[in-house]
């Protein structure tokens, strides 16, 4: 049976009143606490905090003409008045979100007007967010998407020469390559404004997997493992980059392939 408080304390208007600061010390720590015990809610909370477009702008027109009372009172029945305290000036997005409830009820899409850029919930929110998008986009791969042609080597090298200047890393097809794999491409794409370098394969059952690099000042940190999107993940930090392994492989295969690249990946 599921746990109604549970319900509460993971829905997005008690994780926009906690990225906005307005939980009171015990409500915030149960957020915390299933935040940290819930990848659902985990990933809920970086998507409600991913957006900084002026939706508030946008909507102020209409918020001058809500019906904050009737939203209010339809709020209080599906939030507990205690955990959120009240902001003295104008509106907290608590209030907002409820004028958004009532534009979506006559019709207006405004189901991120209260999304808004907020400080990160611990040390390795920043690493964990760049390694969900790029699991996210690894698992829109297949091996077709990668291609059935031959390996060029010299385009590879190239590539691999691209990506290790933007990088400032030594990148060649001879370091990068893993046992078992078929070594297909490398490209630069963007996270959050910073340069990601990305390293595909086929694995040994042609599925595909990638190693992906952003320069990092966070400092070395052990090799760590999850898993994401149906896929296992092995990342790692030296002092001035992050990696990331990710595949279908069962998590012993890619321990051993990351444990390599450590060794030979070096600026």
């Amino acid at each position: 049976m599921t746990d109604p408080n549970r319900e509460t304390i993971g829905s997005d208007e008690m994780l926009v009143a906690f990225l906005d600061g307005e939980l009171d010390s015990e409500t915030r720590k149960e957020v915390e606490n299933l935040i940290e015990s819930d990848k659902n809610v985990a990933d809920r909370l970086r998507f409600l905090s991913s957006s900084s477009l002026p939706f508030r702008d946008a909507f102020n027109p209409l918020l001058d003409s809500a019906p904050k009372a009737k939203l209010d009172a339809m709020l209080a029945e599906v939030l507990p008045s205690e955990p959120i305290r009240k902001q003295a000036n104008g509106w907290n997005r608590r209030g907002f979100l409820a004028a958004a409830i009532g534009f979506i009820a006559v019709g207006i899409a405004a189901d991120r007007t209260f999304l808004g850029v907020q400080s990160s919930l611990h040390d390795d929110q920043e690493g964990s967010d760049w390694r969900s998008v790029v699991a996210q986009y690894m698992s829109l791969y297949t091996s077709d998407t990668l291609g059935n042609a031959p390996a060029d080597v010299a385009m590879q090298t190239e590539q691999l020469r691209g990506v290790g200047v933007k990088l400032g890393l030594n990148l060649t097809p001879e370091l990068v390559q893993l046992p078992g794999t078929t070594l297909k491409r490398a490209q630069m794409l963007a996270y959050d404004g910073k340069a990601l370098g990305q390293i595909t394969y086929l694995d040994a059952a042609q599925a595909p997997m990638a190693l992906c690099i952003v320069q990092s000042s966070k400092g070395a940190k052990a090799p760590d493992s999850e898993r994401r999107h149906g896929m296992n993940v092995i990342y790692w930090s030296s002092d001035t980059h992050a990696f990331m392994l990710i595949s279908h492989e069962p998590l012993a295969n890619i321990k051993a392939m990351s444990d390599r690249l450590r060794q030979v990946l070096t600026i």
